[in-house]
């Protein structure tokens, strides 16, 4: 059923799909210029060798990045749902483009800093920017809010899809651009280039045009419970959805940060960078083709029937690299991974949509992406203890191995969750009957 706006989201909804789809764009490849680099940085330029110090820095930055992710998108979807998604957009765009080059400098700011804290290392600058960053970012959680609210509930499954294919197209583009720089300039420059993309992003959102929500201030007088102080008020179906991505960015982001180190372990420390743009770019084609045809499907089939078998397969291409020799053997794997699951975000987010009101879909979409970014966090503990009690392809086969547990648990939560949205009890059955025919 669409939104008593929907007749005006016609009007303009393509044209804010168009914007965010470049927007991100220029978002995901300033990320992607940068952070899967970030291991081969540390070795490199920062000096640490040592494997214990390599899996703690890597396991820290990308924990510490997930934890301001999942702190402050709750508070970013929050504001959104009382000041609109562009506020949102422009800020975690503006204010990004100014924090990803300090991390350039963090030898610099560290020696700058170094008479008034003398505790603090290279290291745990290049952490702490990245928290920093982390906390003030939050663009693609408020683009998929910004499409839940303005394109018609019809298209939602392929609006997200769509855009979808620019996080994993402007990776692409971000992947090779920032490999080539990193090899014919050096790292500071693709730092300048993350910046400069990010900036980049911020001006097409300013051609956006948000679908304003009327705030309805919480009621005064309710009985709460112990937790409603902590917790947001949540339906049973929505918890249920929180927990998948928790779940999901947990065992799907295991092996994430050291995709470098294991391209480096098949080439050398020489063309470690190189190879890893290019390889990063072969599965991001494979994503963006993934995102279009998941998009498509998540409007015509059960999410059951798409996220179960991805899954799985998913898990088998895991192994496979795992297990992988050499440089072919290991992209021919990573993109058949991200093939059979580069979807699986935005049908999850396409379940959560269809039950939840347009209203409180900012503040619900900010809540998932804290979920998925506590998952990743997670993630980022449980890779640096694997790494540093196995190996590198050790990662791989432990994360194929969740990815098969987490199975029946994926079922049976989707079976759950659109069996109770939160429609009236009279809809239920009908709902339930619509994701299962």
């Amino acid at each position: 059923m669409n939104s008593p706006s929907a007749p005006a989201n016609n009007r303009y909804w393509i044209v804010n799909l168009i914007c965010l789809w470049f927007s991100q764009i220029a978002v995901m490849a300033g990320f992607s210029a940068l952070i899967p680099f970030i291991p081969l940085y540390i070795t490199e330029e920062l000096g640490i060798t040592d494997k214990g110090q390599i899996a703690s820095a890597v396991s820290l930055f990308n924990f510490f990045g997930s934890l301001a992710y999942a702190v402050f998108c709750p508070i970013w979807g929050k504001l959104s749902d009382r000041f609109g998604v562009k506020p949102m957009l422009l800020r975690g765009t503006f204010l990004t483009c100014l924090i990803f080059p300090a991390m350039g400098y963090c030898m610099q700011i560290t020696r700058l800093l170094s008479p008034v804290l003398p505790w603090i290392s290279a290291v745990g600058m290049l952490i702490f920017l990245r928290f920093l960053s982390a906390a003030c970012a939050g663009t693609t959680a408020a683009s998929q809010v910004m499409i839940a609210r303005t394109v018609p509930d019809d298209k939602q499954g392929f609006a997200l899809g769509s855009l979808t294919t620019s996080f994993w197209g402007g990776a692409m583009m971000g992947n090779v651009v920032g490999g080539l720089i990193i090899d014919k300039f050096g790292y500071l420059a693709s730092f300048w280039a993350c910046g400069m993309l990010y900036l980049i992003a911020g001006i097409f959102i300013l051609f956006t045009r948000d679908n304003p929500v009327k705030f309805i201030p919480p009621p005064i007088h309710i009985k709460q419970d112990n937790l409603s102080g902590i917790l947001p008020r949540f339906t049973r179906a929505v918890w249920v959805m929180m927990f998948l991505f928790l779940l999901m960015g947990t065992v799907r982001s295991l092996e994430v940060p050291y995709v470098a180190l294991k391209i480096q372990e098949l080439s050398s420390k020489e063309q470690a960078a190189y190879w890893t743009g290019i390889i990063s770019a072969f599965v991001c084609c494979a994503a963006v083709l993934s995102g279009v045809i998941s998009g498509w499907l998540s409007d015509r089939c059960p999410p059951g029937k798409l996220l179960l078998p991805s899954l799985a397969c998913s898990a088998l291409a895991l192994i496979w690299q795992g297990a992988a020799k050499d440089l072919v053997s290991f992209t021919i794997a990573r993109s058949l991974l991200y093939i059979t699951a580069g979807g699986f975000h935005p049908i999850l987010l396409k379940v959560l949509s269809s039950i939840t009101p347009t209203r409180k879909r900012g503040s619900v979409f900010g809540f998932s992406s804290c979920m998925n970014s506590s998952g990743v966090m997670l993630a980022a503990l449980l890779g640096g203890y694997i790494y540093i009690c196995t190996s590198v392809s050790g990662i791989f086969i432990v994360a194929a191995i969740t990815q098969i547990a987490c199975l029946p648990i994926l079922f049976h939560a989707l079976k759950f969750a659109v069996a109770r949205p939160r429609f009236k009890r009279k809809r239920r059955m009908a709902k339930w009957n619509h994701w299962t025919k």
